[in-house]
């Protein structure tokens, strides 16, 4: 017996809901992030 597992059926296991964003979400996150400096090492850990 094969067991075939999809990867969009993985995904929505393991994630949830797939949620789709504005175009430009990516971008504005990006900007926010590096304005806050939110990746220093101070911060992340």
């Amino acid at each position: 017996m094969k067991i075939i597992l999809k990867n969009d059926k993985i995904t929505q296991d393991i994630a949830g809901r797939i949620v789709e964003f504005p175009k430009y979400t990516t971008q504005i996150l990006n900007l926010a992030n590096q304005n806050a400096q939110g990746t220093r090492p101070k911060v992340v850990g």
